[in-house]
C-alpha cells in the first residue's frame, strides 16, 4: 500500500506552485480590479479624522511593529472601523481550512487569519480572505501564494461560481485579490503610511457591500 502523503501548510505554497498545482492564471488585471481604481473616500467622510490617527501611528511605528503588534494595534480596529456585521455572514479568524488535491491523494491546510462566511460557529462558503499580516522587515514566507492557496481551497469547497476574494498585507503595503474562475490578478499596492489609506477603506466598504449582495444570494 503506497504511503500516503502529508499534509503540506498553506505557508510554505507559492503563488507560482499553486498555479502549476491548480490550473490558474495569473493576468495582468481583471475588471473588479479596475473598477476599484476609481473608489475614493468622500472629502467629509465622518471617518476620517480616524483614518488619519491610524495613518500616523503606522508611519511612525510600522518598521518596529512585530506581527502580533501590527495586528492588534493597527489591523483589528482599522478593520473595526470597516464594521463587517450582517445577517448574511459573519466574521471567522484563525479557522482551519484544507482541501485535497492531486486526485485526492494530498491534502493541504493551515488556519486562515480572518475570512468572511456563511455559519454562526462553522464557516461555510468563505468568499473574502485576509490570510497575511506579515510586519515590515519580515518576509520569510511568499504572503500572496499563502493567500493564494486559501482561495483556491475555497474555491474548490465553495462549488459556485462565484468569485474569491482576499487582501494580503506586507508591511505598509495592502494589496487586493481576485479569484475568478481560473484567472486571477492582485492590485497595485495601497500604502497605509500615505494617502493611500482613506482609498484602503473605501475600498474595504465596497467589498463590505459585495458580500451583502453575494451572501444573500447563496
Amino acid at each position: 500500500m503506497a504511503k500516503r502523503k502529508p499534509n503540506k501548510p498553506f505557508k510554505d505554497w507559492q503563488a507560482e506552485e499553486v498555479e502549476q498545482t491548480f490550473g490558474i492564471q495569473r493576468l495582468r488585471s481583471l475588471p473588479l480590479l479596475e473598477e476599484i481604481k476609481k473608489i475614493k473616500l468622500p472629502e467629509n467622510h465622518e471617518l476620517r479624522q480616524n483614518l488619519e490617527k491610524y495613518r500616523l501611528e503606522a508611519f511612525d511605528f510600522i518598521e518596529s511593529w512585530n506581527e502580533d503588534e501590527y495586528k492588534f494595534i493597527f489591523i483589528s480596529p482599522f478593520f473595526k472601523l470597516v464594521d463587517f456585521t450582517s445577517a448574511y455572514y459573519k466574521v471567522f479568524t484563525q479557522r482551519p481550512l484544507s482541501v485535497k488535491y492531486d486526485n485526492d491523494t494530498k491534502i493541504t491546510s493551515g488556519n486562515v487569519e480572518f475570512m468572511l462566511a456563511k455559519g454562526r460557529q462553522i464557516p461555510q462558503k468563505p468568499h473574502f480572505f485576509l490570510n497575511e499580516y506579515k510586519p515590515e522587515k519580515n518576509r520569510e514566507n511568499d504572503p500572496l501564494g499563502q493567500l493564494l492557496i486559501a482561495m483556491v481551497a475555497a474555491q474548490k469547497l465553495n462549488q459556485d461560481d462565484k468569485p474569491i476574494y482576499g487582501v494580503y498585507v506586507n508591511g505598509r503595503n495592502w494589496f487586493f485579490v481576485v479569484l475568478d474562475g481560473k484567472n486571477y490578478a492582485t492590485s497595485n499596492p495601497y500604502v497605509v503610511t500615505s494617502e493611500d489609506i482613506f482609498d484602503l477603506f473605501a475600498v474595504l466598504l465596497f467589498f463590505k457591500q459585495e458580500m451583502e449582495i453575494l451572501y444573500r444570494e447563496i
